[in-house]
């Protein structure tokens, strides 16, 4: 609670250090930024997000392309920032993230089959407790630089799970099981699933599952970060 009215008092500081921001600077400042740990390249974060699903789940979870912005690490800058966002009401920087993450895809892939994107979804329990769901303001960014329709109604969240942080991976496949469900809308053929921090990938193959069997071709998966094996 004291951070939140922190920021609502003074909404020009850096959400990490908490030092004024300078022109140009949105929520984070550019030294805190520095600290991020970010892939040198789009095809990296592909190669580290297919080999942290195979490990996982074997040829049990397909998806077609993988991108992650930068690599996540325990009490980081960026895992600071990113917990602002989630829980002290900063949903303008899931929008700054959801940014860098587009504009970081769009210089390097193709990205004209993709026909939407769909942010993994919270439940409404949860999503009244937030106010907001952050995956969604993280799509919002990439959406307004790749161009696509977002469609949070594509995909529900029908069970109330509890936190994944500090389960192990076969705990968060268990804890996810049957939490999620396609809408009732015309299913796009191909979607890119947003999210803001892949740890085992076990949300996302429990949400892209979903999407497959509501007629989704093809799940393409996003994340702002890739939590590294520390």
């Amino acid at each position: 609670m004291r951070d939140e009215l922190l920021h609502l008092l003074f909404p020009n500081v850096c959400v990490v250090c908490r030092k004024l921001l300078q022109k140009g600077e949105e929520q984070c400042c550019s030294s805190c930024m520095a600290e991020f740990d970010p892939f040198a390249t789009l095809s990296a974060s592909e190669l580290m997000l297919r080999h942290l699903i195979g490990s996982r789940f074997g040829k049990n979870f397909h998806f077609d392309r993988g991108w992650c912005r930068y690599l996540f690490h325990k009490e980081s800058p960026l895992q600071h920032a990113l917990h602002a966002m989630k829980y002290e009401g900063l949903f303008r920087l899931g929008s700054t993230f959801g940014r860098h993450l587009g504009e970081w895809i769009a210089e390097g892939v193709d990205t004209q089959e993709i026909e939407c994107i769909v942010p993994v979804p919270l439940h409404r329990l949860k999503k009244i407790e937030r106010s907001y769901n952050q995956s969604e303001k993280i799509a919002e960014g990439v959406a307004a630089v790749l161009n696509r329709p977002v469609r949070p109604e594509l995909l529900s969240r029908t069970r109330y799970t509890r936190s994944q942080t500090g389960l192990a991976a076969p705990d968060r496949r268990k804890n996810l099981e049957g939490a999620f469900q396609a809408g009732q809308g015309a299913m796009a053929r191909h979607v890119l699933l947003v999210d803001d921090v892949i740890t085992t990938g076990a949300t996302m193959a429990a949400a892209a599952q979903a999407l497959r069997r509501g007629g989704a071709e093809k799940v393409s998966l996003a994340a702002v970060a890739l939590a590294a094996k520390e």
